[in-house]
């Protein structure tokens, strides 16, 4: 919508797989530490760096009624339709106006829907951990909440502490109890592996050089671990394929970096999404991507028609760090003098 550039050629190499149309352009706006055997928060937070532009520029909002019309400024004419499915826009401005006796919201210069016609939408905050060293131990994030057992493969007791979702904690300990894994986050404090997402280090896959920047994605679990070659330098929780549009498996390496487009697909479907203003695109294998999500706060449960959801923090940041180094433009082709990192696909 804002980015008026098209390469037909990429759009179209783009389109095979799971059918997403991208526009392209210039953008137009801009180690864990050892703790003592109890159940704490691990680590900070990774830093914003400085100077940085806002991670996410806009306001976002959900349509909530099919073919809703799109106005020009005076209000009167329609110029389009926004069509009917899972679809979202970004703000021009994030304040409402008043014309006609009726409040509008600005979705690109001079195009105005109906307010009552949007859902705003707040992204979520979750953001991953930094890490300086490769951590001694595996470490989770809770997905839901969830109250810890006293021992593994029994309820949870009266008084039992409350882990809240999102919590960061160190395991240290497993036992198998009835086929499930539990961890012991603390004294007397198991958790059950299908409330969490679990990062534990991983040794380089084959053909990935000493020195080589990689991403592990973690299917099973729903998590990624960044690496500058044996040492793991982030961690976060994603949203992988539904099992109907699963994300595909393998070793594949960065081919596509794009700042920010719309992302489209499933035309003619009942589950047709478009998506405007999608930060942080990486593109490893045909459509496949690695890319920011504002419009959920679902991470660590498979969300995706096949791409890898990532909260918008941690998009920006992996976006930053990953190869092709980009340039002043909307998108970054890789090339030999400047490949793509590696990106491995597993369950």
């Amino acid at each position: 919508m804002r980015h008026l550039g098209v390469t037909i050629w990429l759009k179209v190499l783009l389109s095979i797989g799971l059918g997403i149309s991208l526009t392209l352009g210039l953008v137009s706006r801009v180690g864990l530490a050892d703790t003592p055997d109890q159940p704490t928060g691990l680590t900070e937070p990774a830093p914003s760096e400085p100077n940085h532009p806002p991670v996410l520029p806009y306001t976002y909002a959900r349509v909530v009624t099919d073919n809703v019309l799109v106005y020009e400024t005076s209000g009167i004419t329609p110029v389009r339709s926004l069509g009917a499915g899972y679809v979202w826009v970004s703000l021009d401005h994030a304040l409402p106006i008043t014309q006609n006796e009726q409040i509008w919201y600005a979705i690109n210069p001079d195009e105005y829907v109906q307010a009552d016609q949007l859902a705003l939408f707040t992204p979520s905050t979750f953001q991953g951990v930094s890490l300086t060293a490769t951590p001694e131990r595996p470490f989770l994030w809770l997905i839901f909440d969830m109250w810890a057992s006293t021992e593994p493969g029994v309820p949870a007791g009266s008084g039992a502490p409350l882990f809240k979702r999102y919590t960061l904690l160190q395991i240290f300990e497993e036992k198998t109890v009835a086929g499930r894994v539990w961890y012991r986050v603390g004294p007397e404090q198991w958790l059950e592996q299908g409330n969490v997402g679990l990062v534990k280090p991983a040794a380089r896959p084959d053909g990935v050089g000493p020195d080589d920047k990689w991403i592990e994605i973690n299917l099973y679990e729903q998590t990624l671990a960044a690496y500058e070659g044996d040492r793991m330098v982030y961690a976060t929780l994603v949203s992988s394929g539904l099992p109907w549009w699963q994300t595909q498996q393998g070793l594949f390496r960065i081919w596509l970096k794009v700042k920010q487009a719309k992302m489209s697909g499933r035309d003619g479907y009942p589950d047709y999404y478009f998506l405007e203003d999608v930060p942080w695109t990486m593109y490893f294998y045909k459509s496949f991507a690695l890319h920011g999500a504002y419009w959920h706060d679902k991470f660590g449960l498979k969300h995706s028609h096949g791409c890898v959801n990532l909260p918008p923090h941690d998009a920006r940041w992996l976006f930053d760090w990953a190869t092709p180094t980009t340039s002043k433009y909307n998108f970054t082709l890789s090339t030999e003098e400047n490949p793509g990192a590696w990106v491995w696909v597993h369950e």
